[in-house]
């Protein structure tokens, strides 16, 4: 019997296939590090597209009635320009929505007055001890 073949040298020594799982380590943590920071970022998109569109939801319908119904609302029959909503308490976001009266006079006609409403919704949440925040912001003029 041939016996060079049972007693080779041609295998790995435990030190080689240390360096190399070693060197592998070192490789491959950075594209770790990509996927955990593309999750959170990922995360965060899908919030943002909550927050975005909870801010339209509510502009439409603050906007929907016309100027005198949304200054009787919000302006005379509340008191305060603030007012935020009552979103379900699972869902993380909060949402604020202002809206402020601003009356200009045009400077080649004294006597005409523009009367608007500046409409502002802002949705709230936090996500990893951090608060953010997205905020749509309109104008609605009167008649």
């Amino acid at each position: 019997m041939n016996k060079t073949l049972i007693h080779g040298t041609d295998g790995y020594t435990f030190i080689e296939l240390l360096i190399a799982i070693t060197i592998l380590g070192f490789v491959i943590a950075p594209f770790l590090a990509l996927f955990t920071g593309g999750f959170s970022s990922i995360v965060l998109a899908g919030r943002q597209s909550v927050a975005i569109n909870l801010c339209r939801e509510k502009m439409e319908s603050v906007k929907a009635p016309g100027y005198d119904a949304v200054c009787d609302d919000y302006i005379t029959n509340a008191g305060s320009p603030e007012a935020e909503d009552n979103l379900p308490p699972n869902t993380g976001f909060r949402r604020v929505t202002e809206v402020t009266p601003l009356i200009f006079e045009t400077a080649g006609n004294p006597g005409l007055i523009l009367n608007l409403l500046q409409i502002k919704v802002t949705v709230y949440w936090m996500l990893n001890d951090h608060e953010y925040s997205e905020t749509v912001e309109s104008y609605l003029a009167c008649r």
